[in-house]
């Protein structure tokens, strides 16, 4: 089943870009969660922020969505918008998470996607590619369902200096890429390319107040969605060029960034980002551990708790053998009781056969039975 996009109409109401109406994602090192904070944060809603300004009245395609936040973000100036992502359980939260009439999330890969030849306008594709082992497959499916005048906005990570911290390799990626390397891909099929770079860095910052014009932007990203605006932040100092009246101004730049070539402020904040980071993992760990152990030991409570009701079984048997035992010894003592009795009249009867045998005991015999009737026939 192929997709189709349409251009509903829908208010003009904000889109809350968290709900509250559906809980967050467990954060794996997978995907960006919106509730994660740090440089990753700024790293994905600078990009989507960046690319919003571009999709006004656009059929928009992002590619591997994650868990929706995105979409829904580009959703508010698209005609229309589809996430997708292979991640069943991304899919799920997504479409119970972020909910408009110009919003759809689809479950599959970015390499077999379901929608029509040049159904779209625009691909985003952010942090997509280092994932995959088809790196080419989906650029191929990208070019498929774009149109010819649609265009691709599309992350990767710069392989040379994304680690280069020396911290542990990404186990989520498969083929990270330099500039030559992704650019090799790229020239297939869009080879019409513009280039930005992006970090996040700690600067201090000189840029022309209210400068409007200039060709200076920056994207601010709050509680009421994406905003462009004249500074980044309230300027913690004033620094003002001024002459006497008539006399021209020289220009600074009308964006100043500094540092001290060591990017030394920065890396004093990853330090400690790497720090909480680890934190983070160990975290994860503690609990996949904890985890495990909750298992084993749900595992040994029912494997008692059956080992206990079979000892209850065999207890309640002995304790109904013990009292059909008691029964039986019962009715054995009343049995020999009753053949003690027995063997005692047998033996009375053998002994008074005996004496009848005898000379005193015929001669006696016919007296016996003389005074027995006798004593029958008295009144």
């Amino acid at each position: 089943m192929r997709a189709a996009f349409s251009a509903p109409s829908r208010s003009n109401s904000a889109l809350n870009p968290l709900p509250a109406s559906a809980a967050a994602l467990v954060f794996t090192g997978e995907r960006f969660t919106p509730e994660s904070r740090g440089t990753i944060w700024y790293e994905h809603w600078h990009r989507y922020c960046a690319a919003a300004s571009l999709t006004h009245g656009r059929r928009v395609l992002d590619a591997a969505c994650g868990e929706g936040y995105g979409s829904a973000l580009l959703a508010r100036r698209a005609a229309a918008v589809i996430g997708v992502d292979i991640g069943a359980d991304a899919i799920v939260h997504a479409r119970s998470r972020y909910r408009e009439s110009n919003l759809t999330y689809i479950q599959a890969s970015v390499t077999a996607l379901p929608l029509a030849p040049a159904s779209v306008d625009m691909i985003v594709s952010f942090e997509t590619i280092e994932h995959l082992a088809e790196q080419r497959e989906m650029l191929a499916e990208f070019r498929r369902v774009l149109a010819p005048g649609g265009v691709l906005v599309l992350s990767s990570p710069n392989r040379p200096v994304y680690n280069e911290s020396g911290d542990v390799a990404n186990a989520f990626h498969v083929r990270e890429l330099d500039r030559d390397e992704l650019k090799t891909l790229l020239d297939d099929h869009f080879p019409n390319q513009s280039w930005y770079a992006q970090r996040v860095l700690a600067h201090s910052l000189l840029w022309r107040d209210r400068g409007a014009g200039d060709g200076v932007s920056f994207d601010v990203f709050a509680d009421d969605g994406p905003s462009r605006g004249t500074s980044p932040a309230a300027p913690m100092y004033f620094v003002v060029v001024c002459a006497a009246a008539g006399i021209p101004l020289p220009d600074l730049p009308a964006l100043s960034l500094f540092d001290d070539g060591e990017l030394s402020l920065w890396r004093e904040f990853a330090r400690a980002a790497k720090r909480e980071r680890q934190l983070t993992w160990d975290e994860l760990d503690a609990r996949k551990i904890a985890e495990d152990r909750l298992r084993d030991l749900v595992d040994n409570v029912n494997a008692l708790s059956s080992e206990r009701q079979k000892a209850m079984a065999l207890e309640a048997a002995f304790a109904d053998a013990r009292a059909r035992l008691a029964d039986a010894s019962e009715r054995l003592t009343s049995t020999q009781a009753a053949l003690a009795r027995e063997t005692w009249a047998h033996a009375e009867t053998r002994a008074r056969l005996t004496y009848r045998e005898t000379f005193p005991g015929w001669i006696r015999w016919p007296l016996s039975v003389a005074r027995r009737r006798l004593t029958v026939r008295q009144p």
